[in-house]
């Protein structure tokens, strides 16, 4: 049965950029054609003719407690400003009722950096342990904007650099699409930092003046801002009186599946997602009014965009686009967003957007780009299109007129697992791990965490600072930082799990070790066998299959080596890790060796990020937009800084041995930290029957959820209520109760806290209708391996459902809670429907329902 698309509108937008710090001043900077590209005072220190496009503006956080502002970086309060300002314009700012069910999908780049830039800039001095800790994580600003504005329905961090926030407004409109919430906030932000700024300028792509797209010497104009806006079912809109400032009509992304950094010189992949985004509205290229490109002003960029134009509408030459980028530079994660809002505030008007600084055409750039001056034109429906590195590109397609245009339809799609990859310690295939953990083979054992010396050395001065400041005390408590005493190094019972005698070319056809991380070995390993274990050979249909990567701390091997180049001089950085050490380089590695051209992105929410893979890959398969969907994440083990951290504060437990890893245990001691990769390939069940492909599990049901506690320590029964929300909303989805829930699978790190939030989460929901439905935690036979710690639990349980039997918990001796069916021994069982719980560790809950 065919369903008809909700109607997506805009109800609020927020503003930062260089031009101005509110919507009236910014569209007002936009009609006089201001330019927000000067001389930069920040980084002229380092490099001569530093140009960029600042945020210069004095933000206003007065209402915003010191001590919480002091915590924060301005990723995270350029993102709350902008989305105060959204919230209030769309009338919902005090509405608890309706943010209780708003969902928070923020688009950033290069976050969790800012608090760490005195080690890099070397002025060690001014770090602050309360920022890294509060602002230290790549999704630490969700975590923060949702708590200061009590944002309670989910969130999500894309992470695939300049379409980190399109890619952001996409995810929202889907979860509106599927019903989850009937208003969602999509977010950019972006500061320019050192390592962003360095890397560009190492390429020799910065123009020496200002960008001029399309036209004369090439060259980009790096800038900065923050954009949000309000996502609202239109029926939602009416019935409260918002303003509508228009309408989403679709989206789509793609994978060039060519270079890390370079374009397609075919354009393949932007004329795939062009006409993937035309499709999914139902629309033909004839019925585009005008395009706003993503115009860099680099050769490559313009050329190659230039070319996919031409490929997608048959008339091309008569076709008004424009790049804005000429007005405020390139925002890179931001940029999307505020590109948008340029066009909601001047195309209804009837302002069509011209590209500045345009004079003599580039060869092959003979377009019509609305050159320097403002034209008069009625738009109803537009194209933005933005495009990455990595080769990830988005496009939107919006309408200025709401309600003008049919909406489109789809058949919902039930989503099955067909294919299971995974790569840990104890396996680096699924039969081996599976193997392992039902005939109780030997423990693993855990490798020595060896330090680099220069990490050392500013470990040990860090340490010194921070004692001598008197930062431990105040965030630890005078007793618990009394106990950091010692540096990680001298401590014999240091270890974690680390994956040991793996030979990539044994699992892989093709496999390119100069440009393989340990992470994304590992994460095309898992992806290799899953769609082995699927029978999905990859042909000249790439595009057919998309690729969801959740990620919590990335590839960290790479992004240490650029940036310890930064020091002393960042003049000499080295380009070669620049692209590598992006969130969503793992994802593209792994497209490009595998052509995977399809629906393409990179979330880095943290801990069990791949389960916001999962959410939206499901939501991809579900709403028939892509037929395959591969989900899943990855991490490696590198003796970084913030392991250094975590360990000196506590937050890892210090063992010699795997079987001390007692999770659900008394006295919790935090967790052993694990690396691996574990990849699903999700289909449309019907689809995959068709083709006699035996069907693992399916997903019948999800629901998300997030706390505002995120400044407050304790509060674990607010916390426990937020993940049992989540889900109730899981259960309400799957169209089940609680007694219909035949095992439960946590994923807690073991860190007393987060067990004490999912115990009483799932007691709450159970202790009525089903108290004694047995709980596991499978992650002490890997470790945790925090991205995708709750799709390595998924892979045993729906093995649990094939043999209906559970494993027991391993290591485990004696239980924290009397109150919970803990699975102390192998259980033979009739299983049916299993729930999936897992968290982040900023308060993002999420839960599933799947069935054998």
């Amino acid at each position: 049965m065919k369903t008809n698309r909700k109607r997506v509108v805009i109800t609020g937008m927020g503003i930062l950029s260089s031009l101005a710090d509110n919507i009236d001043d910014f569209k007002q900077a936009l009609l006089d054609k201001k330019c927000g590209v000067t001389d930069s005072v920040r980084f002229s220190k380092w490099f001569e003719n530093a140009r960029a496009a600042e945020v210069l503006h004095e933000i206003d956080c007065s209402d915003i407690p010191q001590d919480i502002l002091e915590s924060q970086d301005n990723a995270a309060l350029w993102a709350y400003k902008v989305s105060k300002d959204a919230l209030t314009q769309a009338g919902i700012v005090h509405d608890q009722v309706s943010l209780d069910n708003t969902g928070l999908i923020i688009g950033v780049s290069s976050a969790g950096t800012e608090a760490f830039l005195p080690l890099f800039e070397q002025r060690i001095q001014d770090f602050s342990l309360k920022k890294a800790i509060y602002s230290g994580g790549f999704s630490s600003c969700c975590s923060s904007v949702s708590t200061l504005l009590g944002l309670k329905g989910g969130t999500e961090l894309v992470a695939t650099a300049c379409t980190a926030s399109p890619n952001a407004i996409g995810i929202a409109y889907d979860f509106i699409q599927n019903g989850k919430n009937k208003m969602m906030l999509a977010v950019g932000t972006e500061p320019i930092y050192l390592p962003t700024f360095a890397g560009f300028y190492a390429l020799n792509v910065m123009h020496e003046e200002s960008c001029t797209p399309f036209s004369g010497q090439s060259g980009m104009s790096i800038g900065e801002g923050a954009g949000a806006i309000v996502l609202e079912e239109y029926e939602h809109a009416v019935a409260r009186g918002a303003t509508i400032y228009g309408e989403i009509l679709s989206y789509a992304t793609s994978c060039d599946a060519y270079h890390e950094t370079g374009p397609d010189p075919r354009a393949s992949g932007a004329v795939q997602v062009m006409n993937k985004a035309l499709q999914n509205a139902g629309l033909l290229p004839e019925q585009i009014d005008y395009v706003n490109v993503h115009g860099t002003g680099t050769e490559a960029n313009d050329r190659i965009e230039t070319t996919a134009m031409k490929k997608v509408f048959p008339n091309a030459e008569n076709l008004p686009m424009s790049s804005t980028k000429s007005f405020y530079g390139h925002n890179i994660g931001a940029a999307g967003i505020v590109e948008l809002i340029s066009c909601l505030v001047t195309l209804p008007q009837k302002h069509l957007l011209p590209t500045l600084n345009f004079t003599v055409p580039r060869p092959n750039c003979d377009l019509d780009y609305v050159p320097n001056e403002f034209r008069e034109k009625e738009v109803n429906i537009f194209m933005k299109n933005n495009y990455a590195f990595g080769g990830n590109n988005c496009c939107i397609i919006v309408s200025t007129q709401p309600g003008t245009i049919p909406v489109s339809t789809y058949q919902a799609k039930r989503v099955a697992i067909t294919g299971l990859g995974a790569v840990s310690t104890i396996g680096h295939t699924i039969n081996e791990i599976l193997d392992h953990i039902w005939n109780n083979k030997k423990i693993p054992e855990l490798g020595t965490v060896q330090f680099y010396e220069d990490t050392l050395a500013e470990a040990e001065e860090l340490l010194d600072i921070l004692h001598t400041t008197g930062q431990f005390e105040d965030l630890l408590g005078q007793k618990s930082a009394c106990k950091i005493s010692i540096l990680p190094e001298h401590e014999s019972n240091f270890k974690t799990f680390q994956i040991q005698n793996l030979e990539p070319r044994k699992h892989l056809r093709r496999y390119d070790a100069r440009k393989a991380t340990r992470g994304g070995t590992f994460a095309l390993i898992a992806l290799s066998e899953t769609l082995n274990h699927a029978q999905r050979k990859i042909k000249r249909d790439g595009h057919e299959l998309g690729l969801v990567m959740g990620m919590s701390r990335g590839p960290q091997e790479t992004t240490y080596k650029y940036l310890q180049s930064l020091k002393p001089d960042p003049r000499k950085v080295r380009t070669s890790e620049f692209p590598g050490s992006l969130m969503n380089s793992i994802a593209t590695f792994c497209g490009i060796s595998e052509g995977i051209k399809g629906y393409t992105t990179t979330l880095a929410t943290g801990q069990n990020a791949a389960l916001g893979a999962l959410a939206y890959g499901y939501e991809i398969v579900r709403q028939q937009l892509q037929p395959q969907v591969l989900v899943g994440g990855a991490d490696e083990y590198f003796p970084s800084m913030s392991l250094y951290m975590d360990a000196v504060t506590q937050k890892i437990q210090m063992s010699s041995e795997a079987s001390e890893y007692q999770i659900y245990g008394h006295d919790a001691k935090g967790f052993i930290p694990g690396e691996g990769a574990c990849m699903l390939l999700l289909e449309d069940l019907e689809a995959a029957q068709k083709r006699n492909v035996e069907v693992q599990a399916e997903i019948v049901g999800y629901g998300k959820s997030n706390n505002n506690s995120y400044f407050s320590a304790g509060q674990i029964q607010e916390k426990a209520k937020a993940m049992a929300l989540a889900i109730q909303r899981a259960l309400s989805d799957a169209d089940i109760s609680a007694k219909d829930i035949d095992l439960v699978c946590g994923t807690t790190s073991g860190d007393d806290e987060s067990v004490q939030v999912e115990i009483g989460a799932i007691h709450q929901v159970f202790q009525q209708d089903h108290p004694q439905v047995p709980v596991v935690n499978y992650n002490a036979y890997f470790g945790f391996i925090e991205s995708c710690a709750a799709l390595m639990n998924l892979t045993v349980i729906v093995d649990c459902i094939k043999k209906q039997a559970v494993p027991a918990i391993p290591y485990t001796e004696n239980f924290c809670d009397d109150r919970i069916n803990f699975v102390r021994s192998p259980l033979t069982t009739v299983i049916n429907n299993v729930l999936l719980v897992g968290a982040n560790e900023g308060g993002n809950y999420y839960a599933f329902v799947i069935k054998g």
